[in-house]
């Protein structure tokens, strides 16, 4: 499932080279909803610097110095599995593809192509699609991938899923946001400013560890806190 339109898409960037990210950074800056967080040049800093900003994506490059862009793919899926990667390569060949498939990338772009291939393969990412910009007969790859990720995903559902952590105040917001309420109407329905229930949606999900208000929507579901 994609994110919910609207919702601001965070971003980190991961490569050796700093000018190449201050670019994409560029690239990506007209765009409201799409948001760089953080840039890292190596594989420690993107582990630390995912556990701590959450990002929906990471744009990484595979051919870094000391953790190579596969071992910090697997790192920063360990400490926020829900983050997706979206692979930004110099390398031309697919040596590594059988590797990739297994780390369950959603996205590959080679950086030969122009920069508005690499903002579409980032949009198709956030709406939940594979993009891949080398031929991929009978969309084999994308299947594989596809396939790969939905069994993560799987996995992970409800590994951060202790509804027994909110508060009650919070218990409340979740159920208005799982039933499709804005900030605004929850906020009026409650008494409370906008910037508190922003407060308490952060806090859903941080404790929840969702990526978005789709996956809070996912989680309640599957608990029976709303019905479909």
């Amino acid at each position: 499932m994609g994110d919910i339109p609207g919702e601001i898409y965070r971003i980190l960037l991961v490569d050796d080279h700093k000018l190449l990210m201050e670019g994409v950074r560029s690239l990506l800056a007209p765009y409201g909803h799409l948001r760089v967080v953080g840039m890292a040049q190596n594989g420690g800093e993107a582990v630390a610097l995912a556990a701590s900003l959450q990002p929906h994506l990471l744009v990484l490059d595979l051919g870094m110095p000391g953790m190579n862009g596969l071992e910090t793919g697997r790192a920063v899926l360990e400490v926020r599995p829900k983050t997706r990667i979206l692979v930004y390569t110099g390398h031309e060949d697919q040596r590594w593809l059988p590797e990739l498939i297994d780390l369950g990338i959603m996205g590959h772009v080679r950086k030969s192509e122009a920069p508005g291939v690499l903002l579409r393969a980032i949009e198709s990412v956030r709406q939940g699609e594979i993009f891949l910009s080398f031929p991929d007969p009978g969309g084999r790859v994308a299947a594989m991938l596809r396939q790969r990720r939905e069994a993560a995903d799987t996995a992970n559902a409800d590994a951060g899923a202790d509804l027994s952590a909110l508060s009650p105040r919070e218990k409340e917001i979740f159920r208005l946001l799982a039933d499709g309420k804005s900030v605004k109407t929850i906020a009026a329905e409650l008494y409370i400013s906008p910037k508190t229930v922003e407060t308490h949606k952060y806090n859903l999900l941080t404790k929840l560890q969702a990526g978005s208000v789709g996956d809070l929507v996912k989680i309640a579901i599957r608990h029976g806190l709303v019905k479909v």
